[in-house]
C-alpha cells in the first residue's frame, strides 16, 4: 500500500481528499500511513494543510535574473524554482524540495530545507563603507557562479578597500556573513587571477600550522639508522627524466639488457609513506588536497615544500628512500619475474626529457655530456617500443589529443601559447611507470591484498554504437561490428582517422562516449590501457593513491608483522578513501581547465577584431565552437549567423540549404569578445561580420 501511495503522490503536490479517492482506505488508515511516510522523510506535510509531496533531493542553480532551478542525478528534468522562494538559497546548494504541478507540466518544485551549503568560503573584493555613519565591511564575490555578497564579522590587519581576500562563511535567516581569513593580495598583482581560481576550487597555498609543526621534526638527510633492512642500489646507474621546469621528483629509473636478450628494468619510487604517517597532520592534510595542482605559473603541491622537493624529492647526487619495483622481460617484451622491495639510491643524473630526446636523435654535443646513459637510454628506448607494441596488440587506445601551455610574464599575463610535445623520451618514462604500475596491481590482487585501483570500465556499448554511427554519418570509416564493440574495433577506427584533417576532434568524440577513469578498491582492469590489472604506484610525492598504495605495500607484503589487522583496516578505508580521491582529482582537473580558460581569454583580449582560421570541433543548439591552431577555442552564436539555419544534431551540422557548418570544417572568424572573468572568448564568422557587433 505504501508503494501505491508513493506512486500516486510523487507526480505533484496531491491532497488528502483527492488520495483517498484514488486509493479508497479508511482515512485513519490514509492518515496512518502518510503519517508513517512523513516521519520516513519520503513525503512532505506542511502544517496545518492537507496536502503533501514527494521529497526529492537536488542541487540548486540561482540564474542572473533571479529564478532558479534544481537539478537531480540521474534525472534529465530540472525543476524551476520562483525567485520568492530562493530567499537566502544559493548556487551549489543541496536542498530537499518537493515538485508540484503548475497545472501545465511537472516542472516546478517546492524548496523545503537546505541540507548542504554548496559554498563555505567566498573569495572577493574587499570593500568597506560608511553606513549611516558607521563603518560597515563587505566581500563582493569575483566567482560568477556564486554572485553574493557576504558582511564581514572578522577582518584582518591591514587589510584595504579593493584588495582580494579570501574568508569563510557563516549562513545567518537573512544574510552571509564571513570572517576574512586571508588576505589573497592587491587587484592588479601579477598572478591574482590564477590565484583567485584556485581558491575558489579550495586550493590553499599554506598548509596549517599543525602541519609546519610536524615536519620541523622530519630530517633534511637519510641517516644510517634508515638503511637497515633496505637494498642498497647506490653503486647503480640510476637516473631520473623529468621536464625542465619540474623540481619535485618521485621516481627514476635503471635500464639493462642482459646477455640472452632480455632486459632488466628498474623502477625506483619515493618513500613517501617513510615521513607521511597514517592519521598525523600531514598525512591528514594530503588526504584532503588529494592531489598536486598544476596551474600555469606554479604549483599547489600535496606535500610541504620540505618533503616534495626535499627529503622525498629522487634530487641528483643525493641518497633517498625508495621502494623499487624490479623488473625483468623477455626480448619479446613479456614480464618474466619481479621483485618489489624497499632501498636506498643515489640518482646519478637528473635528465631533462629534452636531453635524452637529443641523446636519441644521436646530437654529438649532448652524448658527449652523458657518455655513461647512451647505453642505458638506448637500451631503455629499445624495450618502450616493445612495451608499446605489446600495449597495442592488446587493444590499448592512444588518443591523439592536443594540449596546450602558456608561457606568462613578470606581472602574470600569457604572451605565448604552445603544443605540449611528447616525444620518445616521454613516451619511455610513461612506458616504464605503466609497467611499474600493472606489476605492483598484478601482485596485489593475485595474493589477495587490499589495493586502491585505477579504474577504467568498459564503455557503455549503446553510446559507443551511437559514436561510431556519429562519425559514420561525418564520412569517416569505421569498421564493421554486429553486435558488440571491441577495443580493437576503436583501434580500426583511430587508425582510419590517420591522414584525415583535423583527426583530433574526431578522437575527442570517441574520447568522450568512454567512461572516467577513477579509484576503486576492486580490481576491475583498465579499459583504455588494455591492463586487467592497474594501480597507481610511482606519484606518491603528488598523488594520495600512489601513498595509499605504498602503505599497503609496506603493511602487508613487507612488514606483515599484524597481516590480518591490516587487511582489515584497509578494507574498511578503502573504499571512502577512494571515493574521495576521484573526487579530488576531479576538483583539481576542473581547476586546471578553468585556469587555462581563463589564459585563453586573457591572451585573446589582445586580439579583438582580430581575424583567425579555425576548426569546427562541436556544435550545439545554441552554438557553434571553434578551435585555433594555439589552443583557444570560441563560440560563434547562432544568434550571429546571417538567415535560416536548421541544427541538425545527427550529422554534427547547421544548413539552411545552401550553406553548411558541419563538424572540422576549417572557417575564418573574427573575436567579437574575450573576457578572463568570465573565461569566454565569442567569435563570429567572417562572411557574417559588418563591424557593427562590438
Amino acid at each position: 500500500m505504501k508503494e501505491k501511495l508513493i506512486q500516486i503522490i510523487q507526480h505533484g503536490i496531491i491532497g488528502f481528499d483527492e488520495i483517498q479517492s484514488i486509493i479508497k482506505i479508511s482515512k485513519k488508515k490514509l492518515n496512518l500511513l502518510l503519517d508513517e511516510l512523513t516521519l520516513e522523510n519520503i513525503l512532505y506535510h506542511p502544517k496545518g494543510k492537507r496536502i503533501y509531496g514527494f521529497i526529492m533531493q537536488g542541487t540548486v542553480i540561482v540564474k542572473p535574473q533571479g529564478y532558479g532551478f534544481i537539478e537531480v542525478d540521474g534525472t534529465e528534468v530540472d525543476y524551476f524554482v520562483k525567485e520568492d522562494d530562493l530567499q537566502n538559497i544559493y548556487t551549489g546548494d543541496t536542498v530537499l524540495f518537493y515538485p508540484y504541478d503548475n497545472g501545465h507540466r511537472l516542472c516546478n518544485g517546492k524548496i523545503i530545507k537546505v541540507i548542504k551549503r554548496g559554498h563555505d568560503f567566498i573569495i572577493g573584493s574587499f570593500i568597506r563603507r560608511q553606513k549611516k555613519g558607521k563603518p560597515k565591511a563587505y566581500i563582493y564575490s569575483t566567482n560568477p557562479k556564486f554572485p553574493v555578497k557576504a558582511i564581514v564579522k572578522k577582518e584582518l590587519p591591514n587589510v584595504e578597500n579593493d584588495m582580494i581576500v579570501y574568508g569563510k562563511l557563516t549562513y545567518t535567516g537573512t544574510a552571509i556573513e564571513a570572517e576574512i581569513v586571508e588576505i589573497v593580495g592587491h587587484k592588479d598583482d601579477p598572478g591574482i587571477e590564477i590565484s583567485q581560481i584556485a581558491l575558489e576550487f579550495g586550493f590553499q597555498l599554506e598548509f596549517p600550522k599543525e602541519v609546519y609543526d610536524e615536519i620541523h621534526t622530519i630530517p633534511e638527510e637519510v641517516s644510517i639508522l634508515e638503511l637497515k633492512g633496505r637494498r642498497d642500489f647506490r653503486n647503480e646507474l640510476i637516473f631520473t627524466i623529468d621536464g625542465e621546469d619540474s623540481k619535485d621528483f618521485d621516481d627514476a629509473i635503471s635500464v639493462k639488457k642482459l646477455a640472452d636478450g632480455s632486459f632488466l628494468l628498474g623502477v625506483y619510487i619515493a618513500d613517501v609513506a617513510h615521513y607521511v604517517q597514517e592519521g598525523s597532520p600531514l598525512d591528514q592534510e594530503a588526504l584532503k588536497r588529494g592531489t598536486s595542482v598544476y596551474l600555469a605559473d606554479r604549483v599547489i603541491p600535496m606535500l610541504p615544500h620540505k618533503l616534495s622537493n626535499g627529503i622525498c624529492s629522487l634530487n641528483e647526487a643525493e641518497d633517498r628512500l625508495v621502494l623499487a619495483c624490479l623488473m625483468k622481460f623477455s626480448d619479446r617484451g613479456k614480464l618474466l619475474t619481479y621483485d618489489i622491495t624497499e632501498g636506498v639510491i643515489c640518482s646519478k643524473h637528473r635528465m631533462t626529457y629534452h636531453r635524452v630526446n637529443e641523446i636519441l636523435k644521436g646530437n654529438p654535443e649532448a652524448m658527449a655530456s652523458y657518455p655513461d646513459l647512451i647505453e642505458p637510454i638506448s637500451v631503455g628506448l629499445e624495450l618502450s617500443k616493445l612495451l608499446r607494441n605489446k600495449r597495442n596488440k592488446k587493444g590499448a587506445l592512444d588518443f591523439d589529443i592536443k594540449e596546450y601551455q602558456f608561457k606568462l610574464n613578470e606581472q602574470g599575463e600569457p604572451i605565448q601559447v604552445q603544443p605540449i610535445q611528447r616525444d620518445a623520451a616521454e613516451k619511455l618514462i610513461e612506458d616504464f611507470m605503466l609497467a611499474a604500475n600493472e606489476t605492483i596491481a598484478y601482485h596485489m590482487s593475485i595474493m589477495n591484498l587490499p589495493c586502491m585501483y585505477r579504474v577504467h570500465e568498459k564503455p557503455d556499448q549503446e553510446k559507443l554504437l551511437e559514436t561510431f554511427q556519429e562519425l559514420q554519418n561525418i564520412g569517416i570509416h569505421i569498421p564493421e561490428v554486429k553486435r558488440k564493440i571491441f577495443s580493437t574495433d576503436i583501434q580500426k577506427a583511430l587508425r582510419n582517422m590517420e591522414d584525415v584533417s583535423h583527426k583530433e576532434i574526431y578522437h575527442q568524440l570517441l574520447l568522450r562516449s568512454m567512461m572516467k577513469a577513477k579509484y576503486l578498491e576492486s580490481c576491475l582492469g583498465h579499459f583504455g590501457l588494455a591492463m586487467e590489472y592497474y594501480c597507481h604506484f610511482t606519484s606518491p610525492i603528488r598523488r594520495y593513491p600512489d601513498l595509499m598504495v605504498h602503505r599497503m605495500l609496506k603493511e602487508t607484503l613487507l612488514h606483515p608483522k599484524v597481516l590480518e589487522e591490516a587487511i582489515h583496516h584497509y578494507q574498511l578505508i578503502l573504499p571512502g578513501i577512494a571515493s574521495r580521491n576521484s573526487l579530488s582529482e576531479r576538483n583539481a582537473i576542473d581547476c586546471e581547465r578553468k585556469v587555462m580558460d581563463m589564459l585563453y581569454a586573457w591572451y585573446m583580449e589582445k586580439h579583438l577584431l582580430s581575424s583567425f582560421t579555425g576548426v569546427i570541433t562541436s556544435l550545439t543548439s545554441f552554438g557553434i565552437f571553434v578551435s585555433l591552431d594555439n589552443g583557444v577555442e570560441g563560440m560563434v552564436s547562432i544568434d550571429t549567423l546571417q538567415g535560416y539555419f536548421d541544427y541538425i544534431e545527427e550529422e554534427h551540422c547547421y544548413t539552411d540549404g545552401n550553406l553548411t557548418y558541419k563538424l572540422g570544417d576549417e572557417v575564418e572568424v573574427i573575436v567579437l569578445a574575450a573576457d578572463r572573468k568570465t573565461q569566454r572568448v565569442d567569435f563570429i564568422f567572417l562572411n557574417d561580420y559588418n563591424g557593427s557587433e562590438v
